[in-house]
C-alpha cells in the first residue's frame, strides 16, 4: 500500500471516531412536563421536567440573579423547597422568595447542560374573616364522641376534619377513642379548616363554632404544607340521667322479664342456701374512660319485709345468702347497682325486685326406710321399696361385723350364721330439716323394715344422718318356710324351674351371677349344684357337662 493510500485510509477512521464519539455524548433534550409557577403565598409552586437522549441523569436546582455576576447557589430540600435533586421541584411561595429565579443543572455522560430560568409569581390570596361551624354535637355525660356537624357550603373554605379531646387535666388532654364516653369534665373539639384556593386564614381571623368566637390557630405538616384549625372547650357535667346501656344488670336470675313491678320468684325456706345461685347478679363493666377516671359500680342486695331490711349484703356482684332466722311471709328482694363519682356521690342507680316468700321448713322427727323382706335376702340390697316423705337415700353400704366390718361388695352372697351392718346416709328435700336437740344432735326415731336404727350424731346434723342397723343372716330352710315343708322345691339343677335340666339353666346362672337377671329364692336354692352355699360360674359349668353326658359327681336332676 502507497503512503498516499494509507493516509487516505487513516483520515477516514479518525472522521468515523469523531462522528462516534459525537453521537455517544449527544446533548439530552429538556422539556417542561408540567409548570404552576403562580402560587398563592402559603401554597406550592412547582415545575416538573422531562429529560430524554441522556443516560445516568442528575438534577440540581439552582436560585440566584442569572443576568449578573452572582454565582447561583445550588439548593438543598428545606422549609421552603421540596425536590431539589429531582425532575419535580417545589417551592412554598413566600415573600422571602419572590424575586429569585430558579433553573435546573443536568448532569449525563459526557457533560450537563442547563434548563431554562424560571421565575416564580407569588399571587396574595384572599383573606378569610371567619368561618363558620355549626351542628355539632356537644359532649353528653355517658355517651361516647360524635363527629358531625351541619355541612356549610363556602367557596372559601371546608371543614376538613374534627378531633376530641380530653378530659383535659392540667395542660393535658388526651384524643378520645370511639368507645370512650364523656364523664365530668372539659373537653376540646378540634376543627381542620382547608381554604380554598386562592383563600387563607391569618391572625385576624376566626371561627363561629355554634355561635361561640374562637381563634384560628396554623400549625406546619409533614409535608410542609399549612394546617389551619380551631379548639373550642365544652364544660360537661352529670344531669341526673345516664344514658342506657351504662347502668345496667349484666345478668340476671331468675331469667324473669324486669318491668315497673316486681316479679314473683317463689316460695323458700329459712335456713337453706337456694337463693344464693338463683339471685346473684353482676353489672356491666364501665367503659374503660370512666373507670380510669374514679368512676365505679356500687352493688347491693337486700331481703325487705314491710319496710324492714332484713339482710342486707353489698358488692358489684353478690349472692344472697339465704340463711336468715328472722320472719316468716312476704317478702321483697331487691338488687340494686349504683353510679358512683370519684367524689362518692351517687350519680344513678338502677334497681330490680322480686317479690318471694320466706316459710319455715317442716321438722322431720321420724325416719323410715323400707326394703324387700329381711327373709328374702341373699345378698346386700341397695333400692329402698319407699322412703318417708321429705327425705332421699343418698347412699347404702355394707359390712360383715363377724369378719371385722369387712365391705361386702355387691353380688356377694350373706354368709350364714354372719352379723352384717346396713349403713345409709339419707339427706333432706328441700323444705324440710331433722329435729335436733339443744346440743345440736340429731332427735329423731329411725328404722329400717320397721327395726330401730342407730345414728352416728358424728356425720349427721339437721340436713342429713347416717343410720345403721344390724341383723344376723340365717340361711332358710325348710323347717322355716312355713308355705309347706313337705312339698318338694324342684329338681337339682333347674334353676328356672320350668321343670326340666338343659342349656337354659345354665344362661339362667350364668346371667343371675352377672347381674343381668334375678333367679327366684327356690331357683337359687336348685341352682346350688355342688351344694357349696353359692350360686357361681361352677354350677353353670356342672350342669353343662351333666347335659353332655359327663360325670359331674353331683346330684343334679336328683328331686329336693
Amino acid at each position: 500500500m502507497t503512503k498516499r493510500v494509507f493516509s487516505l485510509v487513516l483520515s477516514l477512521l479518525m472522521i468515523m471516531c469523531a462522528v462516534s464519539v459525537m453521537t455517544a455524548y449527544a446533548a439530552p433534550v429538556v422539556s417542561v412536563e408540567s409548570l404552576a409557577v403562580t402560587p398563592y403565598m402559603g401554597s406550592y409552586g412547582e415545575i416538573k421536567l422531562k429529560v430524554t437522549g441522556a443516560t445516568n441523569v442528575t438534577y440540581q436546582w439552582q436560585a440566584g440573579f442569572f443576568d449578573s455576576t452572582f454565582d447561583p447557589v445550588d439548593l438543598d430540600d428545606n422549609e421552603y423547597y421540596i425536590g431539589t435533586k429531582t425532575n419535580h421541584f417545589k417551592l412554598l411561595a413566600s415573600g422571602e422568595l419572590d424575586s429569585l429565579d430558579f433553573r435546573c443543572k443536568i448532569t449525563y455522560d459526557g457533560g450537563k447542560v442547563y434548563s431554562q430560568v424560571f421565575h416564580f409569581t407569588f399571587l396574595e390570596p384572599k383573606v378569610i374573616s371567619r368561618a363558620y361551624v355549626v351542628g355539632v354535637d356537644a359532649p353528653v355525660f355517658g355517651c361516647p364522641p360524635k363527629y358531625r356537624t351541619d355541612d356549610l357550603q363556602s367557596k372559601q373554605y371546608d371543614l376538613d376534619s374534627m378531633v376530641w379531646y380530653g378530659p383535659i387535666n392540667g395542660s393535658s388532654a388526651p384524643e378520645m377513642k370511639s368507645t370512650d364516653i364523656y364523664v365530668e369534665g372539659k373537653y376540646k373539639c378540634r376543627f381542620y379548616l382547608d381554604p380554598a384556593k386562592g383563600y387563607t386564614f391569618n391572625e385576624n381571623s376566626d371561627c363561629s363554632v355554634d355561635g361561640i368566637i374562637c381563634d384560628v390557630y396554623s400549625e406546619k405538616n409533614g409535608d410542609g404544607t399549612i394546617a389551619y384549625y380551631v379548639d373550642r372547650v365544652y364544660t360537661v357535667s352529670y344531669k341526673g340521667t345516664v344514658p342506657d346501656g351504662i347502668l345496667d344488670f349484666e345478668s340476671r336470675f331468675p331469667d324473669a322479664p324486669l318491668g315497673e313491678h316486681d316479679v314473683y320468684a317463689g316460695t323458700f325456706c329459712l335456713g337453706t342456701s337456694d337463693m344464693d345461685t338463683e339471685f346473684s347478679f353482676t353489672t356491666k363493666a364501665l367503659p374503660s374512660s370512666m373507670s380510669s377516671n374514679g368512676y365505679y359500680i356500687f352493688g347491693k342486695t337486700s331481703l325487705i319485709k314491710d319496710g324492714r331490711v332484713l339482710r342486707d349484703i353489698t358488692g358489684a356482684s353478690v349472692k344472697l345468702n339465704s340463711l336468715i332466722y328472722g320472719e316468716e311471709g312476704s317478702c321483697t328482694l331487691e338488687q340494686k347497682i349504683c353510679l358512683m363519682s370519684p367524689t362518692l356521690e351517687v350519680l344513678a342507680t338502677r334497681t330490680q325486685s322480686y317479690i318471694v316468700d320466706i316459710v319455715k321448713p317442716q321438722i322431720l322427727t321420724e325416719v323410715s326406710v323400707d326394703f324387700d323382706k329381711i327373709e328374702n335376702w341373699v345378698r346386700p340390697l341397695y333400692s329402698p321399696v319407699t322412703v318417708t316423705s321429705g327425705v332421699r337415700v343418698n347412699s347404702t353400704a355394707w359390712n360383715d361385723m363377724t369378719l371385722d366390718g369387712k365391705y361386702v361388695p355387691a353380688g356377694t352372697d350373706f354368709i350364714d350364721g354372719h352379723t352384717y351392718r346396713m349403713c345409709i346416709w339419707i339427706e333432706t328435700e328441700y323444705g324440710y330439716e331433722f329435729k335436733t336437740d339443744n346440743s345440736g344432735s340429731v332427735d329423731v326415731t329411725a328404722t329400717i323394715n320397721d327395726m330401730p336404727a342407730m345414728i352416728d350424731n358424728d356425720l349427721s346434723d339437721n340436713k342429713q344422718m347416717i343410720i345403721t342397723c344390724d341383723f344376723i343372716y340365717e340361711k332358710k330352710t325348710d323347717s322355716n318356710n312355713p308355705s309347706n315343708p313337705t312339698d318338694p322345691k324342684g329338681v337339682l339343677g333347674d334353676a328356672n324351674e320350668d321343670g326340666k335340666v338343659n342349656v337354659k339353666d345354665a344362661t339362667a346362672i350364668q346371667k343371675h351371677v352377672a347381674s343381668l337377671s334375678t333367679l327366684t329364692d327356690s331357683g337359687v336354692e336348685l341352682a346350688d349344684v355342688n351344694q357349696d352355699t353359692k350360686v357361681n360360674v361352677k354350677d353353670a359349668t356342672a350342669i353343662q357337662k351333666h347335659i353332655a353326658g359327663m360325670d359331674t359327681g353331683y346330684d343334679i336332676e336328683k328331686e329336693i
